[in-house]
């Protein structure tokens, strides 16, 4: 079994990272696990690999679990848990796209940077570095549900109360109708009717 070093980047404004070896022959259910605990998540949400290249674009899509979306007569994608991490190993600097949770879309710029035989004793996957403080998992969902701090619209907008008794500017002495019920400049500022629709 051959030991891979990644390097794990969470595209985010922390630019947190983490470098985690895993064994070729491990799933990569098993590297999903390793990602959550490394970063700090619970891991409770849906998560995917994608196989990706030099550009970062999305290849392969190899998700936690299906969800059933595979289109009749198609076939079900392969699982975490049924894709051995040398499965996609094509280069010596191999990259993923790894998405968690996808209503607030943690992504995670996984590269190969490094290849060796296991120590001995050592259980794998494990953490070989910590760079930056990553955010807390549910951040980003608290701040979807909250205006941001600098933004007085909010309290702007619900102030503004409609009041029935407040004064619309009319003069209580002219309605602004002649005595027969029409508007003295036609239909309130708008061209009067031609004669076929009297």
């Amino acid at each position: 079994m051959r030991i891979y070093r990644f390097r794990v980047l969470l595209d985010d404004a922390s630019e947190a990272f983490r470098d985690i070896e895993i064994g070729s022959e491990q799933d990569l259910k098993t590297f999903h696990q390793a990602i959550q605990d490394a970063f700090g998540f619970s891991g409770a949400e849906m998560a995917c690999f994608y196989v990706s290249d030099e550009e970062w674009n999305k290849g392969t899509e190899i998700p936690l679990a299906d969800l059933g979306f595979a289109e009749e007569g198609t076939t079900a994608p392969t699982l975490m848990d049924q894709v051995l991490v040398s499965d996609h190993i094509r280069s010596t600097h191999q990259r993923f796209i790894y998405v968690y949770d996808f209503l607030h879309m943690w992504v995670f710029m996984v590269e190969l940077i490094g290849a060796g035989s296991p120590a001995k004793g050592v259980q794998y996957p494990r953490v070989v570095l910590r760079y930056g403080t990553p955010p807390e998992e549910h951040s980003r969902m608290d701040a979807a549900l909250l205006p941001p701090e600098d933004d007085d619209s909010y309290a702007e907008d619900t102030a503004q109360v409609y009041d029935p008794d407040e004064d619309m500017g009319y003069d209580d002495g002219d309605d602004g109708m002649d005595h027969d019920g029409d508007d003295d400049d036609g239909l309130s500022g708008h061209e009067p009717l031609p004669d076929e629709y009297h």
